[in-house]
């Protein structure tokens, strides 16, 4: 496990971009559910989903919205980011074994307040957008005496 400090606000311009992609399978969705005991039958039961308007079950929202935080806290700005704030619009459903690519772009940063502000994008594999929003960040800080 990497443990070294992720970019610190100094490091993160504007126009920065990341992203990764990550096929959202059966089990993902059994996990998610199970630790967030969000049951609902639309994601975990095959034949009550077949009969909602979608046909089959749907990939729960908040765990395909969950993939930005992946990033954030691991890739951009990485290990150590505080993710402060996150608005979010849902526009399609994601169904299991979709593919989908979290995406991020910075777009303001306050140097003052040590806050970073990034649009957010998630596209299935079809290159439709199924969520987007904006998440705010604290990028972590090296103190004064660490060692990098």
């Amino acid at each position: 496990m990497e443990d070294s400090v992720g970019l610190t606000i100094d490091e993160i311009n504007i126009g920065d971009t990341a992203s990764f992609w990550k096929t959202i399978t059966e089990a993902d969705i059994y996990q998610f559910t199970g630790i967030i005991g969000n049951f609902n039958p639309t994601h975990v039961n095959k034949d009550f989903a077949a009969k909602t308007k979608n046909g089959q079950r749907t990939v729960p929202q908040m765990l395909v919205a969950g993939l930005v935080s992946k990033i954030l806290g691991t890739q951009y700005p990485g290990n150590g980011t505080v993710h402060v704030a996150q608005d979010l619009t849902f526009h399609k459903p994601v169904f299991i074994n979709d593919t989908v690519q979290a995406s991020l772009e910075v777009t303001k940063i306050d140097g003052k307040k040590k806050r970073v502000w990034l649009d957010l994008t998630c596209t299935n594999q079809h290159g439709e957008l199924v969520v987007s929003g904006e998440s705010e960040v604290m990028p972590p800080e090296v103190l004064e005496g660490d060692d990098e």
